[in-house]
This record gives C-alpha cells, structure tokens and sequence, in this order.
C-alpha cells in the first residue's frame, strides 16, 4: 500500500531543523503546504531535509499576551490542523532500543509502522530513530492527541514531549530508513493502544479513589471548606508552580517539560467543578502568567513566544479534559494541605513560617513551604500557624 496518497503539510522552503529562537522559525511556521503525497514521496522529501506536519489551515489567530496585546499567531497551531492521517513517535534513546531491528520486532511496530528513518541527530554510536504509522482515515485533532498519548504510554521510552496535533517533525538528508508500507487499522488502533490506555487510566482513577476512601475512613471528613480555604489552596498551588517554572534554570531540560506540566496542571484546576469563583479568579491571567515565567526562566528568549504559546495552549487544553479532584477537608488533621499556613518548629526554635507548596509520602508526611523552597519538614515539625477553625 505503498502507493496509498494521503494529505500532508510540507515545508519545502528550508532543508533541515529550523529551530525556535531560530530568526527564520516564524516564517517557517508561515510556509508550510498542504499537499497529498505517498509514503515513498514522503520519504523522498525527509530524505532531503524537508519538515512535515498535520495539514492545516492558513489562518492566524488572535492570541493577546500581556506584552503583545495585538499578538497573532502562525498558522501552524492546534486550531488551524485539519485532521492528520499519520501518527509519529520519537526513539531518541540512543541505545539498542532505538534500533530498525529492535523496534521492528516490536509486534505493534513490526506488523503496523509504515516508515522508520533515522532522525538528524541519529549516529551509528548513538541511534535515534522516528517511526511514522499511516493510519487508514485521518483523525481529528482531539482524536488525534488521544491516540498519540496512548501510544507514548505503550512506549515510554519515546519523547514524551510530541504530543500535539501541531507538531513539527524535521527532515534527515539522506538518512538510513525502513519503508514497510504498513497501513494501521483504526480497528487494530483502538484494541492495542486506545483500550489499554483507556484501562490504565480507569485503574488508576480507582486507585487514586481507593486511597482517599481509606484516608476518609480512618480520618472522617467536613462536608465543606473552611472560608477561604479553596482560594488559598488554589493559590498556593499557582503560585508554586509559577514560581518553580520562573526558577528553572537553562541546561538541564527541564523548561520544556515544567512549561507543559505548569499548563496541565492550572488547565486541570480551572476545569475543576469544585472551585468557587473567586478561585477562578485567581487562574483568569494564567496564560500571561505562564508566559511571563517563561519569560524569567530565559524559555522564550530561545524559542520563542510562538513556541511558549503553543506548548501553554496544549497544556491547558488538555489539562481541562482532566480536572483535578477535589481536596479532602478532613474533619482530623492527619496531615496539612497545600495552602496551609505552618510553623516549623525544630528543637523548640522556629526555622520557618510559610503556606505549604508541596507535600509527599515517604513512610511519613513530609512539607515543603514556600517560604523555604527544597527544604522537607516531617509533620511532626510542623504546627498549624492559621486563624480558621
């Protein structure tokens, strides 16, 4: 099914990684072509650098930033993809999994991938490699960005970060390459990599459901928040990942992934039915925040507004489909919650007075305030500093 034609946006105008930061990124945004191609004409526009992704259409959309109230996007965003009939990953491993033999004998990969290339950075030392499955009908955006995420949990190894509709994918000039012609059933689809990701998630809600239910029985819970108390867990939860996202510094690979995580989170909470309106309130400039942290981290001065815009609006988008559960307001006071205002108390001294950021569970509970960032409290240091009942 080599032959089989199916639609695809080509930037024929630049040859090789035009990246964000790059002086010529927005105009390469601008230039990409929708056309119908077959998978060996594909392969010959890979071949000699040229970047593909979902077929789109041309139409710049106002999207106003606290610096740029005029700003307007390019056309390659979410809300300009047509539909695409091809799904990628990344194998960027370097190692024996990022192999044409080891990833064909994968059975999904081996019987459905249509083409694997090695990628531009991809050496014999340090194998990367891109596998492109052509499905049989294109799917819409949301269907899309479903089906990807579930093929990133089935490989966890590929980059987690192409996870959008939007996606670019670079060209390799004259890259190694593996064209089956494979076409993936949106039957064969949906029973390997849609239904387990499906189950996962349901097992994983029922956990999660699990451990609250126990946590209720052994500790009761008050029907309602104390007065205010949803607005300052809100807050605090904003305000730390804001703050942690400004932090990050460059060089570590982290901004990308905290930009992304920051959004996700913020869309979960403002799709949550739990919070009150004031709460909203809080989240209303979420977006030039967001950016703005950006900003600090030194994000968008790499890569660009586009860029940073793009990766906030996939967050927050998705991050509405999976609002955040509710808090338990415990009737006893096992532990504190995010938004807590505490005292640690270390040898009768006070170390530290602040709203608690973060907490987790290591055979005990521990705290993290925002006052003292990176710094853990077991809660047995911990004494409530708060005026509410």
């Amino acid at each position: 099914m080599k032959d089989h034609a199916f639609q695809v946006a080509i930037n024929q105008k630049y040859r090789d990684k035009v990246k964000p930061g790059d002086g010529r990124f927005w105009k390469f945004n601008m230039t990409f072509q929708t056309t119908r191609l077959t998978l060996p004409k594909l392969l010959a526009a890979i071949r000699q650098g040229y970047a593909w992704t979902a077929p789109h259409r041309r139409i710049r959309h106002r999207r106003p930033t606290r610096n740029k109230p005029h700003y307007r996007t390019t056309y390659r965003v979410k809300a300009n993809v047509i539909g695409s009939q091809l799904l990628a990953l990344d194998s960027d491993t370097g190692d024996d999994r990022s192999h044409f033999d080891s990833l064909l004998a994968d059975p999904f990969i081996g019987r459905y991938a249509s083409l694997l290339h090695a990628t531009a950075s991809s050496t014999p030392a340090s194998p990367r490699t891109r596998i492109i499955f052509l499905l049989e009908a294109s799917l819409a955006p949301d269907a899309y960005e479903q089906a990807l995420r579930a093929l990133l949990h089935r490989y966890p190894f590929c980059d987690q970060s192409v996870n959008h509709a939007a996606a670019v994918f670079y060209g390799a000039r004259d890259c190694a390459y593996r064209l089956t012609g494979n076409r993936l059933p949106l039957s064969s689809l949906n029973d390997a990599i849609i239904q387990p990701y499906t189950a996962f998630l349901e097992r994983e809600r029922a956990r999660r459901e699990a451990e609250r239910q126990a946590r209720l029985a052994r500790y009761g819970r008050r029907e309602e928040p104390a007065a205010g108390q949803v607005e300052r867990y809100v807050q605090a939860v904003y305000d730390n990942l804001l703050t942690e996202l400004a932090q990050t510094e460059a060089g570590l690979g982290l901004r990308h992934q905290r930009l992304y995580g920051a959004a996700l989170t913020v869309g979960g909470l403002e799709g949550a039915p739990w919070l009150t309106p004031a709460a909203h309130g809080r989240l209303r400039s979420a977006a030039a925040d967001l950016l703005a942290a950006a900003d600090a981290n030194g994000y968008t001065a790499v890569y660009g507004e586009d860029d940073a815009l793009r990766t906030i609006e996939a967050g927050l988008a998705r991050g509405a489909l999976l609002p955040l559960s509710e808090p338990v307001w415990y009737g006893e006071r096992p532990f504190f919650q995010v938004g807590d205002r505490v005292r640690a108390v270390v040898g009768g001294q006070v170390k530290a007075v602040g709203r608690v950021a973060r907490l987790r569970e290591t055979g005990h509970w521990e705290y993290e305030l925002d006052s003292l960032p990176n710094v853990w409290f077991a809660r047995a240091l911990l004494v409530s500093d708060r005026l509410e009942p």
